[in-house]
């Protein structure tokens, strides 16, 4: 059984959310409670016509009686007028239609359409963020919430349908006016018990059902309820009665008809006449709302003392919420945790709580949960329950954060579909007063944040949670810091804005000597340096990623840290052009995830893959690539912001690099297609300009027909139409073998060896390494060491040889080249030799045909690399014809 007393225990037990920091003890001030103060959002990825959820969610809703004249009206004038509102009293099915008109078949245009419900919001920011998550706006790029969300949907093709907006009536009409000025694809329906007053809006005025059709609902609901029931004679004329009794209302019919296994029909009238007509003498202004509420009292008077408990206090919950979350918040008190499922079942069955099956979730109506405050502040209760929700889900929020989301693809999705009711609990504690608690929680959300693209409403609360915690321990504003600088950076791109929060958390830390400490100042550092690296200054920014990785390093433990640490240290290194070194870092990304953090694993893949593409090497960053997508979809990723790219990016990268292998056409074209449509979705125009261009280099009819044909002591070549004839040289058999392997790394000894009898060319002994060969030498020598002191997992065995013998190749040419004084000795080794003399032979052949087919020396002058391994990867492609 449930402790009563509960409330008085602190909010969680939970780890913290750094380590090192002491929790200090829970705000004992008491919490006001105001239903109409609460801020949450709601997260909806992506445009979307109405999600099967939505639509399961609706009362009656295999039954749509009385309201086919309205749906023309709504269809026909949302497509003449950018603002249409549906107006209504409450209960009166403004939900139901639009779901209704938003559901298959029912809309005559295929618009895409994204939901948001505002029931359960209150305050500009909250609506403004149940938007932008609903549109999927990755980031506001430092303009107001407001203006970034106008932006974002200039030029996009959408119904935008915002629901029970009665409540935030001025916020929801200040974001519509901006959405629909100037020209406009976007058209707005909404939902409210008031129009907004603007110049542009037409209504839907929703009447009552008539009686025919209200009799018509109440005679399905009541056989869906007892299937014998027969409605005649005397039975029939009290139906008529109910229908008459409760204003026509479809929900308030519903109630009534949710009785009809318990009550007789004739019973039921009897008993909501006479309270109606008790209610309708105190005043006809408010008729019938004042009939949905008494129609409600009716219902909730009938239920049993247990359900009637349970029902006031399901008014804590500002969103849907789960099964286990009711117990902790409900219990107690009269109410045993195992008296609840067996209630919970009474309120679904008497339509006073809806229950989705495919999601395992249950939600008031807008008008029931308003109705369920009002009795818990009856009952002088409300303060107690909203704070069981906020020690719930507060402290859900920190065994997320205690986990490092691990795994992410188990992790967001329940932080996304519990984001109303964190955003509730963070709103509960800061209108407690209890700023520390909230500080805390928003800290322990910084990363659902982010891959959520939810950047600003986190900033909002962390700096909303800041304000009120003066007391805050020291390590627990150092991490607040730390969440501001990477949530504004990601969302505005203004890396020194984010700097400066950064420096506010080092000077926090600074002299600070508590546990824990050195791994917050490591981080801070890592994302300080990343800000210098953006600023354009490398050097000082690899330098503090480093200092930040030394200290992060004494924590191994912390697994994430170290992906975190050895991604910023190898981003420095790509920047100042060290391929090598940026590599291998990445690699150790991937290495310390492998049972890690799925997000840290993807940006590492995601990173080495580019190397090697860089590098030249398609073949080996293909797979890459492909994990890099894998993991973005498994976790349910769009957007990362500017450094890390987006879905689309990823979708694009894995098609182009098909192309840059001569591989796989087809998935090449199916991948670029997609890229294309989620770079459209996404608003990224880089993504979509290299899914354009994979797609273009695709729609060439036929490849380039080439002709590399040896024909006795001849070879024939050509390129499209032109042909011509060349003597036999060896440098035209090395050509052949590159070209019969595209994308192979073929060494210079191979090829230098050609098993046709033709004896190795042993070269002039000319000085080849000059001081510049050296350094270059010698910097490539300790990167290849670096690299075989690695953990074992950055390389695989295949890798792990090859850099060995080019370490051994390396070393032992410095080895001979470097004399007494500084000066270069002569040509000596034989590799060297080999890699010296197959780039001057290729490059001499590629003149050759260039003097005869200029066609076909140009494509091999792109297309072949020379050096210590030898490629031919086609800039285009071309179809070979050797015999």
């Amino acid at each position: 059984m449930n402790d009563p007393d509960r409330t008085s225990r602190p909010l969680s037990d939970s780890p913290e959310t750094f380590r090192g920091w002491r929790r200090p003890p829970p705000c004992s001030s008491a919490v006001k409670f105001d239903l109409a103060k609460r801020q949450s959002s709601r997260l909806r990825t992506g445009h979307v016509s109405v999600s099967e959820r939505e639509f399961a969610m609706i009362p009656g809703r295999d039954a749509f009686i009385g309201r086919d004249a309205a749906l023309r009206d709504l269809d026909a004038l949302s497509r003449s007028s950018p603002i249409v509102t549906i107006t209504g009293t409450g209960g009166i099915g403004k939900t139901r239609l639009v779901l209704e008109w938003l559901s298959a078949g029912s809309r005559t245009d295929t618009c895409r359409a994204a939901f948001v419900r505002f029931d359960g919001l209150t305050g500009e920011a909250a609506v403004l963020g149940a938007v932008a998550a609903a549109v999927d706006m990755p980031q506001t790029k430092g303009r107001s919430y407001r203006e970034a969300i106008a932006e974002w949907l200039r030029d996009v093709e959408l119904v935008l349908v915002l629901d029970n907006c009665e409540h935030v009536v001025e916020e929801a009409a200040a974001l519509i006016d901006a959405l629909v000025s100037g020209p406009r694809k976007l058209r707005i329906v909404a939902t409210s018990r008031v129009p907004f007053g603007l110049p542009d809006e037409v209504q839907v005025r929703l009447p009552v059902l008539d009686e025919a059709a209200a009799l018509d609902l109440f005679r399905y609901l009541a056989r869906r309820r007892a299937p014998e029931i027969v409605l005649e004679g005397k039975a029939l004329d009290a139906a008529r009665s109910i229908c008459r009794a409760v204003d026509g209302l479809p929900l308030a019919i519903e109630l009534a008809a949710g009785w009809a296994d318990v009550l007789p029909v004739g019973e039921i009238a009897a008993q909501l006449g006479g309270g109606l007509e008790i209610l309708q003498r105190r005043g006809p202004v408010t008729d019938r709302q004042a009939t949905l509420t008494t129609t409600l009292r009716w219902s909730h008077a009938l239920l049993s003392p247990r359900a009637r408990l349970l029902l006031r206090r399901l008014a804590a919950f500002p969103a849907s919420f789960e099964l286990s979350a009711v117990a902790p918040v409900c219990a107690g008190d009269g109410l045993d945790s195992t008296d609840v499922l067996p209630a919970l079942r009474k309120l679904v069955d008497h339509s006073l709580v809806q229950f989705d099956l495919r999601a395992a979730r249950y939600r008031l109506l807008h008008t029931a949960r308003l109705f369920a405050a009002e009795l818990a502040r009856e009952a002088d209760e409300f303060e107690t329950l909203r704070r069981r929700h906020a020690a719930h889900f507060t402290a859900l929020a920190r065994e997320a954060r205690a986990a490092d989301f691990v795994p992410e693809d188990t992790w967001l999705p329940r932080l996304q579909t519990e984001v109303d009711n964190l955003h509730g609990a963070l709103a509960t504690l800061l209108e407690a007063g209890c700023g520390v608690d909230a500080l805390e929680t928003a800290v322990a959300l910084t990363m659902f944040w982010w891959t959520a693209s939810r950047h600003r409403e986190g900033i909002g609360w962390l700096r909303a949670a800041l304000r009120q915690a003066d007391g805050a321990p020291t390590m627990l504003r150092a991490a607040a810091q730390f969440g501001l600088g990477f949530l504004e950076a990601h969302d505005t791109g203004d890396w020194t804005e984010a700097a400066l929060e950064l420096d506010r958390g080092l000077a926090l830390l600074a002299g600070l000597n508590e546990p824990g400490s050195d791994l917050l100042c490591g981080y801070l550092l890592c994302l300080r340096g990343e800000c210098d690296i953006m600023a354009g200054d490398a050097e000082a920014g690899l330098k503090r990623c480093q200092e930040g990785a030394d200290l992060i390093a004494r924590h191994p433990e912390d697994r994430w840290g170290q992906g975190f640490a050895a991604w910023n240290v190898g981003f420095g290194f790509e920047r100042l052009g060290e391929a090598e070194q940026a590599a291998a870092h990445y690699a150790q990304v991937v290495a310390t995830q492998r049972d890690g953090s799925l997000v840290v694993r993807m940006i590492g893949t995601q990173s080495l893959a580019g190397i090697f593409e860089v590098r030249g090497k398609a073949a080996e960053a293909l797979p890459l690539y492909d994990e890099a997508l894998s993991l973005c979809n498994r976790v349910g990723l769009s957007r990362l912001g500017d450094v890390h790219g987006s879905l689309a990016r990823l979708l694009a990268d894995c098609a182009r690099i098909r192309i840059s292998a001569g591989t796989e056409p087809e998935q090449a074209k199916a991948l670029a297609l997609q890229a294309q449509a989620t770079a459209e979705s996404l608003q990224d125009a880089a993504a979509g300009a290299v899914a354009a261009e994979v797609l273009r280099m695709l729609a060439t009819p036929t490849p380039e027909v080439g002709i590399f044909r040896r024909q006795a002591a001849v070879w024939v070549v050509g390129f499209g139409e032109t042909q011509a004839m060349l003597p036999d040289s060896k440098g035209l058999r090395q050509l052949r073998l590159l070209l019969e392997s595209p994308g192979d790394e073929i060494s210079a000894a191979d090829l230098s060896a050609l098993a046709d009898g033709e004896p190795r060319e042993i070269g002039r002994g000319e000085p080849v390494l000059d001081r510049e060969a050296l350094t270059a030498y010698r910097k490539r020598l300790r990167a290849l060491e670096r690299l075989l002191a690695a953990d074992e997992d950055a390389l695989d065995e295949v890798q792990r040889e090859r850099v060995r013998q080019e370490h051994d190749v390396v070393a032992r040419e410095l080895a001979r080249q470097s004399g007494l004084g500084g000066r270069t000795r002569r040509l000596g080794s034989p590799q060297e030799r080999m890699r010296v003399n197959v780039t001057r032979t290729l490059r001499a052949a590629i003149a050759e045909i260039e003097a005869v087919c200029p066609a076909l020396g140009g494509h091999l002058a792109r297309s072949v690399a020379t050096g210590s391994y030898c490629r031919y990867r086609p800039v285009a492609a071309v179809e070979w014809l050797f015999r």
